[in-house]
């Protein structure tokens, strides 16, 4: 799906907001399966007031700590997933402004006609239906 935004036609978004458990271990948050979008913004916040926490976004391999009662942004980053381990004390704030995907509708053109392809469902695996607009 194409993932179109740009600083100018951005929409105002409500942030989300996850909060994770004190000793979570290699939680991963999917923005695109849990909230139908990716984050534009996000900011992670360590309520653990003695451990510190690590963080990868983006299936990253290389983790970054972030210390005990502390907060990281990633601004300007488009994350589409986020996987956090918490310390053994407190919890973790995830906030963050999810930008809604969008679906683009691909027409295909034959002489004057547009035809447009509904995409079938598993029990109709074999059958394309064809509407006609003009």
């Amino acid at each position: 799906m194409p993932f179109n935004y740009t600083v100018s036609n951005l929409p105002l978004l409500v942030p989300i907001r996850v909060i994770l458990p004190a000793a979570t271990a290699n939680q991963i948050i999917s923005f695109p399966d849990r909230f139908l979008g990716r984050a534009v913004s996000l900011k992670i916040t360590n309520n653990d007031a003695a451990n510190a926490l690590t963080y990868a976004y983006n299936q990253n391999s290389q983790f970054s700590n972030l210390a005990a009662s502390s907060f990281d942004t990633l601004d300007g980053t488009i994350v589409n997933f986020l996987e956090v381990n918490t310390g053994a004390a407190g919890t973790c704030l995830i906030e963050a402004q999810v930008a809604p995907l969008i679906e683009q509708k691909v027409q295909s053109k034959t002489q004057d006609t547009f035809y447009s392809t509904r995409v079938p469902t598993t029990g109709e695996q074999n059958v394309l239906d064809l509407e006609e607009t003009t």
